[in-house]
């Protein structure tokens, strides 16, 4: 975007404009500006993260004891039912069911009772315990009636009767007893040495609800959480607080397989996200369920957020107060430097900063005095060579005399040789004219392609007259690069090459010389010049494509061949640094071709040197 450039630019030319000292602290704070909240951030982040950790290991902790918990009262109560059903009071209960057994029924129920009695009072959650047999019923531990509903049609039968393992059913209230609360029932076939195991008899325990939901009360959880235990078939049968917010989650969360999910998820409800951490109850084939706010689970860190927020404004606030002090004390000698600076330049050569300090500042200020001896010593030096400095101007006025003198006597001698009507000779000398004037360019080392490709074309000119025309030549410039600037005198010498050596060969028979100027993309010119003679040798060639980084003043061939090359590719170097190349490409026998590339640069500024006209 340009306007962004552009604004970029004014901005980075007022901040040159600024003192050091607001510099400095600009730049300190801009550091202070990143580093500060940037580690307020880390922080927050790591403590955050740990936090987070901390919390959801103890919601994985605290639903791994209600599983561990209501696990254990489980097993107990099934070894409860292991010790039943390996006793004799029961295996007297099933052969008496079975008819083979004389004794009375009174007589096997308090046995049964007894029995049973045992197993209750050892265990707090058993309600009671109830055998069916299809000759009789017993029971014992629940002090209410009993109903009229027959064992069969109650949903014991129902949970056992189709499976062939011990079935846990939770029931609202209590199918066989009439009694208010509801129960959980470990239901099985009495299995003993008889054989009974086949035969239709029952035997169910009866468990307090109210026991384990008082046990899920007990978890400490945070504000607006809940726990639960849902069935095999993924239903709620014991909650520890029932609300608006239970029932909307019971109404969103029926997943009766919990296997595929991992040990917790998130959960939305309502505009509140939820942590769900459960654990599996094997003995019973339950889930044990804990559900808790994330938002309140995560409490501390938003406490976290706010003091860290604040601490990184108080932090930012004495940094930058900090920060300006420091800087108006490092730059106190600079200041102090600039006063004596702006004595000197107004003429006050006697001041010095004398400062002991050994540091940076210091030791420019000691250069700073040095540098004023200096200036006074020079002072009287200049006035001593200013008489040399004129007698060395007048010399060189007089060394451009000669060849002013040169081209003007040549001028001369074409007027008179037109009186006699020889234009070769007058072209000859206009020709020889225009090219030391080129040549001397005014004395300055640049020039542009227009002129240099003139100065050429005049060389070949003269040369073509002195071999009587055995070559042809032709010169092509383009217009937009005529005012491309140039050192003087780079295509001459790779005009002359051809000359004096690529067509020597062939006895300047055909022989043709081709010098152009080109402009390739928006950013390039190419000049070229390129003849049909006898070609030049391959490690000339080589040498000759080196890198212009390579070029050195007097380094040729062995033979001393290349040496005008390779001061053109000397003075590109020199002139151009990098934004020029050059290259060369020969056959022995078909001709050569030079080839000067340079690439304008980001912002071309005009020569001095191209000012003016001839």
């Amino acid at each position: 975007m340009p306007w962004f450039g552009a604004r970029m630019r004014r901005a980075a030319e007022r901040f040159r404009d600024w003192g050091l000292e607001w510099k400095v602290f600009l730049m300190t704070s801009v550091v202070i500006l990143i580093a500060v909240p940037l580690t307020g951030a880390f922080s927050f982040n790591q403590a955050a993260r740990y936090i987070e950790e901390y919390a959801y290991n103890a919601a994985d902790r605290t639903v791994s004891q209600l599983s561990a918990n209501v696990g254990n009262e489980l097993k107990n109560v099934s070894d409860k039912l292991y010790w039943i059903n390996s006793s004799d009071e029961l295996a007297r209960a099933i052969e008496w069911s079975q008819n083979r057994s004389d004794e009375a029924y009174s007589v096997v129920f308090n046995n049964v009772f007894s029995l049973f009695s045992k197993a209750s009072l050892s265990s707090p959650t058993i309600r009671g315990i109830y055998l069916y047999t299809p000759r009789g019923e017993f029971f014992e531990g629940v002090p209410a009636a009993r109903k009229e509903t027959d064992f069969k049609e109650t949903v014991y039968y129902k949970a056992i009767k189709p499976s062939s393992t011990n079935r846990w059913v939770y029931a609202g209230q209590n199918p066989l007893f009439v009694e208010e609360g509801a129960v959980i029932g470990l239901v099985s076939r009495p299995a003993t040495a008889t054989g009974a195991v086949e035969l239709d008899n029952y035997l169910v325990i009866t468990l307090r609800a109210d026991y384990f939901e008082r046990n899920l009360q007990t978890i400490q959880l945070v504000p607006d959480g809940f726990s639960m235990i849902l069935d095999e078939n993924g239903r709620p049968i014991l909650l520890s607080s029932r609300s608006e917010v239970t029932e909307q989650f019971l109404e969103q969360a029926q997943v009766p397989d919990f296997s595929g999910k991992p040990s917790f998820f998130e959960m939305k409800l309502g505009d509140q996200t939820y942590l769900v951490n459960h654990k599996p109850i094997p003995i019973a084939g339950w889930q044990a369920l804990v559900v808790q706010p994330k938002k309140q689970l995560l409490v501390k860190i938003a406490y976290i957020k706010y003091f860290t927020v604040l601490l990184t404004v108080v932090l930012l606030a004495f940094s930058f107060f900090l920060n300006k002090s420091i800087a108006r004390w490092v730059t106190l000698p600079v200041r102090r430097l600039q006063r004596l600076m702006s004595q000197a330049k107004k003429g006050d050569l006697n001041v010095r900063f004398a400062s002991e300090s050994r540091d940076e500042i210091g030791e420019l200020g000691r250069r700073f005095d040095e540098l004023l001896d200096q200036i006074q010593r020079l002072l009287k030096q200049v006035v001593e060579e200013s008489l040399a400095k004129r007698r060395a101007e007048m010399r060189a006025l007089q060394a451009q005399i000669n060849p002013h003198f040169l081209y003007n006597t040549l001028d001369e001698i074409y007027w008179k040789s037109l009186e006699f009507n020889d234009s070769s000779a007058s072209d000859i000398i206009l020709s020889l004219s225009r090219f030391f004037r080129l040549s001397l360019n005014r004395g300055e080392e640049a020039t542009t392609v227009g002129k240099e490709m003139e100065h050429v074309e005049q060389y070949l000119k003269l040369v073509n007259y002195q071999y009587r025309r055995q070559f042809a030549f032709e010169v092509s410039v383009d217009d937009r690069t005529k005012e491309t600037v140039v050192p003087k005198i780079i295509l001459q010498p790779l005009a002359e090459n051809a000359v004096l050596h690529a067509f020597k060969d062939n006895e300047y028979q055909n022989n043709r010389i081709y010098v152009k100027s080109f402009r390739e993309g928006t950013d390039t010119t190419v000049l070229t010049v390129e003849d049909n003679g006898s070609g030049i040798d391959p490690e000339l060639i080589r040498l000759f494509n080196a890198p212009l980084a390579d070029a050195a003043p007097g380094v040729a061939s062995p033979s001393g061949e290349g040496y005008a090359i390779m001061n053109i590719k000397e003075r590109l170097r020199y002139f151009f640094g990098e934004r020029a190349a050059f290259r060369a490409e020969s056959r022995v026998g078909e001709g050569s071709r030079f080839e000067i590339r340079i690439c304008d640069a980001k912002e071309e500024v005009p020569h001095e040197s191209t000012a003016g006209g001839r």
